[in-house]
């Protein structure tokens, strides 16, 4: 009989003994979810290909900057045709990405007052705006570095989110330039320009991740085999765009939506 409460008293001692000697006791997993701790994922910044949008959605974009842009106006592709409301521009029709740029006077097309970007913004508090630069002061641009390109961009960008905070901002691609282009007032080749041209745009999708905005990599549909402008998208000068060029343009928009 005090053999076998020996053997009891054993036997529910023994576990108690092994923890104490170093075995850790197992403990329930707990997954990260129950914790609450687990992240959403994050849309991606490149808009991808989904099912087209329709005018509506088009309809509802401010367009912003160099001539490129403010082609879509004269091409009378955009609701409202040459008379479109949706570009802004000065009466140039270009912008340089420059430290100037927050102080540029656009013709606001609402009211024909001439207004800054951020002064433009607060008026009309845009659903969605679409910021395209790059060709103007290329070369430059990249000479003077990703520090000083991404400044002029920053102070543009909080100047519009500012006055504006619920516009939804997609910044474009720079379209590349095409084989007639007229080089002889760069310092540089062709194929080199649109090499340029490729790091801006780099600069741009860091600067959408950083700001947690959209990029519209429009330029891919443009290009040839050699990464320049198809010569059937280009009006004559190498660089601005036909009618038909801006049409795919619109309708790539229209399939790349900010969901």
């Amino acid at each position: 009989m005090k053999n076998k409460l020996l053997l009891i008293t054993l036997s529910l001692l023994l576990p108690l003994t092994l923890v104490g000697c170093g075995r850790k006791p197992s403990l329930p997993t707990v997954a990260t979810e129950d914790l609450g701790t687990e992240k959403l994922p994050q849309p991606p910044t490149i808009l991808q290909e989904g099912e087209d949008l329709g005018q509506s959605y088009l309809d509802s974009f401010i367009f912003f900057g160099e001539s490129t842009t403010y082609h879509l106006k004269s091409r009378g592709v955009l609701s409202g045709g040459t008379a479109t409301k949706q570009v802004w521009g000065p009466d140039n029709g270009t912008v340089n990405l420059d430290s100037t740029v927050t102080k540029l006077r656009i013709r606001y097309p609402e009211t024909g007052e001439y207004l800054t970007v951020g002064e433009a913004a607060a008026r009309g508090k845009p659903r969605f705006m679409i910021l395209t630069f790059g060709l103007n002061g290329a070369v430059q641009n990249v000479r003077r570095g990703e520090d000083y390109y991404k400044s002029c961009y920053r102070s543009l960008l909080n100047a519009i989110r500012d006055a504006s905070p619920d516009t939804k901002i997609i910044l474009q691609s720079c379209f590349p330039v095409a084989s007639n282009m007229d080089m002889s007032h760069y310092s540089c080749t062709l194929d080199e320009l649109n090499s340029y041209i490729e790091i801006i745009n780099g600069w741009v999708l860091s600067l959408a991740e950083e700001y947690e905005l959209r990029y519209l990599n429009t330029a891919e549909i443009l290009k040839d085999e050699q990464g320049r402008l198809r010569p059937d998208y280009q009006n004559g000068d190498g660089h601005h765009l036909t009618k038909d060029a801006y049409r795919l343009i619109l309708q790539y928009i229209r399939t790349h939506g900010y969901v």
